[in-house]
């Protein structure tokens, strides 16, 4: 296992005990069941109070990955596997040491939105290392499959499943408070997402050739990063431009931007978030 692998299944490790608390000290005692198989569980422990939460998602877990393994394949990885039960064995721990958890406010809202931000900022570390947390994830890719609906479309059908369960059981107020979970919860993973990659694309236009001729020598020789660069001309000018582009990480982007301000003031630059990059100098893909 190399070095960039092994800081992957840290980081899907640490991802998962983000989880695990915001389902242990925020969600369980709220009986907030925001879809997934978290939420299944917290409807079953419920149901069946001498079923603790991390057994039921331990059990329910397996079942989606035997009948992931059976119907799909082998496409969900050990890095899916490695985060479901890791979020198992933490929730396991912190029912050991903190059991009979009860709402840390009278605030379910509160109660939602601090859940939903550990459990979203899990997940996006989780999704951020090429990996799920397996349950309907799994479920979702079944019904694409046999309905050729998308991935994203299918996950709200289970996960919304799973939140019409938990109203019978929980009652109306519970269940769209569950629903408000999910949606929360979706759109703060893309966020977290997005802010965890740290590549940014650039396109710079210096104000003249010349400048543009010291702005890649810097990127080359200065931040040992490739560039492209290339012609364009100008739609009102019609001047003729010399464009580049390149990605960098955080650090390099400051040191470009920095330079730039510096050397060519009037240069024109374009900068985008990358979600991810592969190739030679960044991310491998390891399986």
């Amino acid at each position: 296992m190399t070095q960039e692998t092994t800081k992957q299944y840290a980081k899907i490790i640490a991802g998962s005990a983000s989880v695990a608390i915001g389902l242990h000290y925020f969600w369980a005692p709220a009986q907030l069941a925001g879809g997934g198989v978290s939420g299944l569980a917290i409807v079953l422990n419920a149901v069946f109070p001498a079923l603790p939460i991390s057994f039921a998602v331990f059990l329910l877990d397996s079942f989606m990955f035997t009948i992931g393994f059976l119907v799909l394949g082998k496409s969900f990885g050990i890095k899916s596997i490695t985060s479901s039960f890791s979020i198992v064995i933490v929730m396991r721990i912190l029912e050991v040491f903190s059991p009979n958890m009860m709402p840390l406010s009278d605030d379910t809202l509160i109660l939602l939105i601090f859940g939903g931000l550990f459990m979203a900022f899990g997940q996006g570390v989780i999704f951020a290392q090429g990996a799920s947390s397996g349950g309907t994830d799994i479920v979702a890719k079944i019904i694409s499959k046999y309905t050729h609906l998308n991935i994203g479309t299918s996950l709200i059908f289970a996960d919304m499943a799973v939140v019409l369960f938990a109203t019978q059981v929980f009652g109306i107020s519970k269940g769209l408070y569950a629903a408000l979970g999910v949606l929360l919860t979706s759109v703060l993973i893309d966020y977290f997402i997005s802010g965890f990659s740290v590549e940014r694309y650039m396109m710079i236009i210096p104000s003249s050739p010349i400048y543009g001729e010291g702005i890649s020598k810097y990127i080359l020789e200065n931040l040992e990063r490739g560039a492209t660069t290339y012609e364009a001309k100008g739609a009102f000018s019609q001047d003729k431009k010399s464009v580049i582009t390149t990605i960098v990480d955080r650090r390099e982007f400051i040191k470009v931007k920095q330079f730039i301000q510096s050397y060519d003031k009037d240069a024109f630059v374009n900068v985008q978030n990358l979600h991810e990059v592969l190739g030679n100098g960044f991310h491998k893909g390891e399986a």
